[in-house]
C-alpha cells in the first residue's frame, strides 16, 4: 500500500483515504480546495496582518500559532506549507476583495429582485373548486383570510394563519414568486393553478433589498463560489 501521508504517528495509505473520500462526499469539497489554493498561493500577507487576524486567540495564548502549527504537522500538512495555511483564511478575503469586489454593486442589482423579501397570505388545497368558493368568501368579506387558511390551507402556512414571510422571493417557487413581483399589497389575487394546488395569495408587505455590509459580504461570496464551481469544471475537465 502506498503511503500518501502521516498522520501523528501513524501513515495513512491512498487503500484508506481515497474510499473514504467517496463514501463521505467529500471529492467535491477537495477538489475546490485544490482550484482555490492554486489561486491563494499567488498572495501573501505581513506578520503584522497575521497578529492582527488572530489578535484574540494570541490574547488568550501568546503560543497559539506554534500550537497551531504543531497540530497542523500531526495533521500530515508538510513544513513548507505550515506558514500557508496559517495565512490562508487572510488569504481568502484578499482574493475575495480583488476578484470580487468591484463586481459586487451590478451583481446585487441584477439579482435584487430575488432577494427582496416578501410577507404574504396564502391558501393553497388540490380542491380547485373548493379554492375558488373560498376566493368568493373572501372577495365578499363573508370570511377573513386568517380563519380559512387555518381550516382550508393544505401546507405549512395554515399553522400561521396562511402568513408566511418574511422570506426571499428567490427561495419561492418561481410562478408564486412572479405573482408576488406584480402584486399590490393588501389586494387579494385570483387563484392561480401552482404545482396541482388552487392557491390564493394577498401580499401584505415588500421589504426592499439594500446593499448594507452584510448583503456585500453575501453577494461577494456567491461571487466567488461561481468562480470556484467554474475553475473547478475546467481544472478537473468538466467534472
Amino acid at each position: 500500500m502506498a503511503v500518501i501521508v502521516t498522520v501523528g504517528n501513524r501513515e495513512v495509505s491512498a487503500d484508506e483515504v481515497f474510499p473514504l473520500l467517496s463514501s463521505c462526499g467529500l471529492w467535491p469539497q477537495l477538489m475546490r480546495e485544490m482550484v482555490v489554493n492554486r489561486a491563494l498561493r499567488s498572495l501573501d500577507c505581513s506578520t503584522d496582518e497575521v497578529d492582527g487576524y488572530y489578535r484574540k486567540q494570541l490574547a488568550d495564548d501568546p503560543g497559539f500559532l506554534e500550537k497551531r502549527m504543531r497540530q497542523m504537522k500531526l495533521e500530515g500538512v508538510g513544513e513548507n506549507d505550515l506558514d500557508f495555511y496559517i495565512k490562508r483564511p487572510m488569504l481568502l478575503e484578499k482574493f475575495k476583495q480583488s476578484a470580487f469586489s468591484s463586481k459586487v454593486e451590478n451583481s446585487f442589482l441584477s439579482m435584487k429582485t430575488g432577494l427582496d423579501n416578501v410577507v404574504f397570505s396564502m391558501i393553497r388545497n388540490r380542491n380547485h373548486e373548493l379554492v375558488r368558493e373560498l376566493f368568493f368568501r373572501l372577495e365578499s368579506g363573508e370570511d377573513s383570510f386568517d380563519s380559512l387558511a387555518a381550516k382550508y390551507s393544505e401546507g405549512r402556512e395554515a399553522s400561521s394563519f396562511g402568513q408566511v414571510g418574511p422570506i426571499e422571493l428567490k427561495q419561492l417557487n418561481p410562478a408564486l414568486a412572479r405573482l408576488l413581483i406584480t402584486a399590490q399589497p393588501g389586494v387579494i389575487n385570483s387563484p392561480v393553478l401552482i404545482d396541482g394546488y388552487g392557491v390564493i395569495t394577498c401580499l401584505r408587505e415588500r421589504i426592499s433589498a439594500c446593499l448594507d455590509d452584510a448583503m456585500r459580504q453575501r453577494v461577494l461570496a456567491m461571487l466567488f463560489d461561481e468562480w470556484a464551481k467554474k475553475e473547478v469544471g475546467e481544472f478537473f475537465g468538466g467534472q
